[in-house]
């Protein structure tokens, strides 16, 4: 690499922002929290890529916004004329002049106003989808973190049944040496200890993958975290029995409900714009000029109204046909969101109650392998014939079982809170 390649490569690093090269450390232990705090970080490329477009339409507002100011012009030119022989002896034939115009339009028949609705629209669109992102992120960095709490509890429980395995294995090898287990007995062991085996090393392989897609979604890529915090679930909160009124919430005030909306009406606006230009359009003018060569037909100054009729156009009727399709696209386009909506809502109630019996049904199981587990080593400790090894790989698998189901029911919770607001969703559910 040559020296200005170096040169080049130092003023790309430099002028990049801070965030995108280096990222703070993550806490240790990761709480829920701070991963969700990562959401609305405003180094992520998804937010610059908005938070662009928001500037850039911001710009084009104040330059829609301009075309009603007034516009001041100079004009001038050095010229000189060759005089014809009947002209006057004393006449010059330096013929330079300058003129001071000041011009503003007054009236466009709804042309200007159509321009900034459009626009006004389409910044409120883009702060709702920003706004939507943002929550996106949030349950996307929400159903990741609990992926990684799911795949430690995968990892321990398989942990927990190679070690019994390896146990029954070890002592299978040792009392066939003493000739009291027979080789096909020490064989099917080993191949069950090897099954687990494979198992537990996808279980690991897993924990590492989870936390690789968690530290990306965080924005910290390469960044695993050691650690997180447990948290704490809720799964006591009832759920309300309306589903309509859950439908009507979530279509009226969902984040993509009105980011469909703006799109529409910013559609529509495209309409008037398109019909506006084919108006007509007044504007005032007024013009003081000085010339070098004075002459009866040359005015100090002059003002005036001047009005323009379009009277034909072959694009006009284009532009309208184009801005009425994309408007009917739109339409069609919330139309379908209204129906994916709808269809999202039901799932996620459904699911929610399926979870709900689900984790009580797994919360008795895991009474049920408590209690079995401290019988199990009452037996042990007795030297009665007991199956401890098998009582800690069911409880371990029980307790893993009854933290996935605890895990879906708060993401699905906090997706259905997303759509029908939390507030909403609390005030709908009936007393316990």
């Amino acid at each position: 690499m040559n020296l200005l390649s170096h040169r080049s490569l130092l003023l790309l690093l430099a002028i990049l922002p801070g965030p995108l090269l280096c990222a703070d450390p993550l806490p240790e232990p990761l709480t829920l929290e701070a991963a969700l705090s990562s959401a609305d970080n405003p180094a992520h490329f998804e937010l610059l890529d908005i938070d662009q477009r928001l500037q850039a339409l911001r710009a084009e507002l104040g330059i829609t916004s301009s075309y009603q100011d007034f516009r001041l012009d100079l004009t001038g030119r050095i010229r000189e004329v060759g005089l014809s022989d009947e002209a006057p002896d004393d006449d010059d034939s330096g013929d330079s002049a300058a003129s001071l115009i000041l011009s503003k339009p007054i009236y466009d028949f709804g042309l200007q106003d159509s321009r900034e609705s459009r626009i006004g629209l389409q910044l409120e669109a883009l702060a709702l989808q920003k706004r939507l992102l943002i929550e996106q992120r949030r349950l996307d960095i929400l159903e990741k973190y609990l992926a990684v709490l799911d795949a430690d509890n995968q990892f321990l429980s398989e942990n927990e049944a190679l070690a019994i395995g390896f146990i029954r294995y070890d002592n299978a090898r040792e009392d066939q040496e003493l000739g009291a287990t027979a080789e096909i007995e020490v064989l099917r062991l080993q191949s069950a200890y090897e099954t687990i085996r494979r198992k537990r090393n996808l279980a690991e392989q897993q924990q590492r993958l989870q936390r690789s897609i968690l530290a990306e979604a965080m924005g910290y890529p390469g960044q695993l975290a050691s650690n997180l915090e447990i948290p704490v679930i809720n799964n006591t909160r009832a759920l309300p029995d309306d589903y309509e009124a859950l439908v009507t919430r979530a279509l009226q005030t969902s984040l993509e409900a009105l980011v469909a909306l703006a799109n529409t009406r910013a559609a529509h606006a495209a309409i008037q714009i398109a019909e506006a230009a084919n108006g007509p359009t007044l504007d005032l003018e007024l013009e003081v000029s000085t010339y070098e060569r004075e002459t009866r037909t040359r005015d100090d100054w002059r003002a005036g109204l001047y009005i323009e009729i379009p009277l034909y156009r072959g694009s006009s009727a284009a532009t309208v046909n184009r801005a009425t399709a994309h408007y009917r696209r739109s339409l069609a386009q919330q139309q379908q969101l209204q129906s994916h909506l709808r269809v999202e809502v039901l799932k996620l109630w459904q699911q929610l109650q399926q979870l709900q019996l689900e984790i009580e049904g797994r919360s008795i199981e895991q009474d049920y392998r408590d209690r079995y587990l401290d019988r199990s080593r009452a037996e042990y400790e007795l030297e009665f014939k007991s199956d401890l090894g098998d009582s800690l790989v069911l409880y371990s698998r029980s307790n893993r079982d009854r933290l996935h189901a605890l895990y879906a029911f708060e993401t699905a919770y906090q997706r259905l809170a997303a759509l029908v607001g939390e507030e909403y969703l609390q005030a709908l559910t009936p007393p316990q």
